[in-house]
C-alpha cells in the first residue's frame, strides 16, 4: 500500500504470521520456513521504513501470531522499530453522526426499504450499494455514512445467504468504523458478523479473500482478544491444506 501525506491516510499496517510457516501481508502470501520468519517480516517492513522516512511520519505495524498474540510496533521516521505503547485508556469521543445513521430524508434509502419490506434481499443489497456510491460522491470515502452503507450491504447479503459477500463487506465496514473513530462496540459487532459469515460460507482461503481480511481486522480492532484470532488462523491454515 502506498502511503501519502494526507492526514486521513491509514498508517496502521497489519501482518499475519501463519501457523504452518510464512506470513500474510497486504493481500499477499510470503512462504518460508519458521527460521526465516524475521527475514519475511522485514520484506514487508522495509518498504514501510522507506514510506515513514519519505512522508516524515511514523507507521504502526501490528503483527498477529498463531496463538492470537498481537505484537504492536511503531516504525519511526528514521526507520527505527519501537515496541508500540498501549493506546490511551481515556474516554472515546464518538461523532454524533454514528448514532443518527444515514438520514432517511435524503431519499437514498427509499428503494432499499421497499426491497426490504418485500423480502427481496438481493435487490435490497444492490440498492444499498447504489446508495453507498451516492454517499461516497457526496461525502468522500472517509465518512461514517459510507461505513454504515457498507454494513447495510453486508446485512442484506447475509439475508440473501450470500455469506462470502457478507463476510467481505462486514470486514470492510468494521475496519472503516474503527478507523473513522466510530463506536467501539459497533466495529466489534460488525467484525464478529464478518467472522460468522465467513464460517458459514465456502471459507475462501485465498490471499485476497474474506477470511484473511477478517483476520487482519481482528488484529487491528481487537488485538487483546487472542482466542478468536488464533481460531480463525487455524481454520485458514487447515482449510488451505
Amino acid at each position: 500500500m502506498l502511503l501519502g501525506p494526507s492526514p486521513t491516510t491509514d498508517i496502521h499496517e497489519t501482518l499475519i504470521v501463519l501457523p504452518r510457516g510464512g506470513i500474510h501481508a497486504q493481500g499477499l502470501l510470503h512462504d518460508g520456513p519458521p527460521d526465516q520468519l524475521e527475514a519475511l517480516i522485514e520484506r514487508v517492513r522495509g518498504p514501510l521504513r522507506a514510506a515513514a522516512a519519505q512522508h516524515n511520519r511514523p507507521i504502526q505495524l501490528s503483527i498477529g501470531h498463531p496463538n492470537g498474540h498481537v505484537e504492536r510496533q511503531q516504525i519511526t521516521e528514521d526507520g527505527t522499530i519501537h515496541a508500540d505503547q498501549d493506546p490511551p485508556t481515556g474516554a472515546h469521543v464518538v461523532d454524533p453522526l454514528w448514532n443518527q445513521g444515514i438520514p432517511e430524508e435524503t431519499g437514498l434509502l427509499a428503494t432499499v426499504r421497499a426491497a426490504q419490506r418485500a423480502g427481496q434481499w438481493r435487490a435490497a443489497q444492490q440498492a444499498a450499494r447504489r446508495a453507498t456510491q451516492h454517499l461516497i460522491t457526496q461525502h468522500g470515502r472517509d465518512h461514517p455514512y459510507v461505513a454504515m452503507g457498507t454494513e447495510l450491504q453486508a446485512y442484506f447479503a447475509a439475508m440473501a445467504r450470500d455469506n462470502a459477500a457478507a463476510a467481505s463487506l462486514y470486514a470492510e465496514a468494521a475496519v472503516a468504523t474503527h478507523r473513522l473513530g466510530g463506536p467501539q462496540e459497533q466495529s466489534r459487532r460488525t467484525l464478529n458478523n464478518a467472522v460468522a459469515a465467513w464460517l458459514h460460507s465456502d471459507r475462501d482461503t485465498s490471499p485476497g479473500g474474506a477470511g484473511f481480511a477478517a483476520a487482519h481486522a481482528l488484529i487491528r480492532i481487537t488485538p487483546y482478544d487472542h482466542a478468536p484470532l488464533a481460531g480463525l488462523l487455524q481454520r485458514l491454515t487447515r482449510d488451505r491444506a
